[in-house]
């Protein structure tokens, strides 16, 4: 089943899609106090997983191991593998640095986006997208510059690594979007399952990550598929027509939108920087999303218009 040609606008409303889906992870998180992030992401991962299969075998019925094989093996190595270091190493991090200080490095998945993209996907980034990377990275700098700790050197270097692996989770999909790269993330997650899983037993949990209750597994399996199943589905169909950088730079709304759910369901009030930060950061997608093609535009129509003078200058010297 090939996809239909898709148009960057189509691309723009998918990534923002998954990116409003992303950002329930905050409310989820809020309902399960008792869960550490082993656990969380043990199950989180378990349910995103099922749930793609299942959308899998209903979108290409018999032909479904067909398109695991279709993959090409580099791409559903590093596809996998980047969601799966991407989860855990989010985690570990955690557990070592705080929430504020994760985000803000975070922050820089454009910029490593951006610099590895002309190598790994032949794009190169213009000057809006550079413009919205930078402002982008002083939006969650807003947000999180009262919260944000030290740490040790190794929680410091393990934040790094959290943006480097979604970075090349991004690249990957927009490198091979001719494929449905679905397949190789419903593997990425059942790897997450396994990995968390036994991770949590080095936080003293009898049965490590996946020993949770009746209730918080009722609440994983709904979180699953909302805040990743149906998200990356949606992202992966964005990557078809969005260029890296801009994937990266929308992904980045979640820090905006995050907060917003548990102010309105469980009573959290934000704090006013991140409506500062929040704001600053929308400016940035809104450059990343519109500032490229408007540069273009621009650039296109100057080009028609000195296509007749360079033609009569021509015709004056009897060329």
């Amino acid at each position: 089943m090939e996809s239909r040609q898709q148009s960057y606008g189509q691309g723009v409303v998918f990534v923002l899609l998954a990116t409003l889906g992303w950002s329930l992870s905050g409310l989820f998180v809020r309902l399960m106090p008792g869960l550490d992030g082993w656990q969380l992401n043990c199950w989180r991962g378990y349910w995103m997983s099922v749930v793609l299969l299942c959308y899998l075998v209903i979108v290409y019925g018999r032909d479904l191991p067909q398109r695991f094989r279709v993959i090409p093996w580099p791409a559903m190595l590093f596809s996998a593998g980047f969601f799966a270091a991407g989860s855990t190493l989010y985690v570990t991090s955690l557990t070592l640095v705080s929430t504020a200080t994760v985000s803000v490095i975070g922050a820089s998945s454009p910029i490593f986006t951006g610099l590895l993209s002309p190598w790994v996907t032949g794009e190169r980034p213009g000057l809006a997208a550079w413009i919205a990377a930078a402002l982008a990275m002083v939006g969650v700098g807003i947000i999180a510059w009262s919260k944000i700790e030290g740490g040790n050197a190794i929680g410091i270097f393990i934040s790094i690594l959290v943006p480097m692996t979604f970075a090349g989770q991004t690249l990957a999909l927009r490198r091979y979007r001719g494929v449905d790269m679905t397949p190789a993330i419903c593997v990425g997650g059942f790897v997450c399952f396994f990995a968390a899983g036994f991770l949590g037993f080095t936080a003293d949990h009898p049965g490590g990550g996946f020993n949770v209750s009746m209730r918080e597994m009722m609440l994983l399996a709904m979180m699953g598929p909302l805040q990743l199943s149906i998200p990356l589905i949606f992202y992966i169909k964005g990557a078809r027509s969005v260029p890296a950088v801009t994937l990266a730079l929308i992904a980045m709304l979640d820090a905006v939108i995050n907060p917003l759910w548990p102010w309105l369901f469980v009573g959290e009030e934000p704090e006013a920087s991140s409506f500062m930060g929040g704001g600053v950061i929308v400016l940035a997608v809104l450059i990343s999303i519109f500032g490229g093609q408007w540069l273009k535009a621009r650039s296109e129509k100057a080009a028609a218009l000195a296509e007749p003078r360079q033609l009569r200058v021509k015709a004056s010297h009897g060329e």
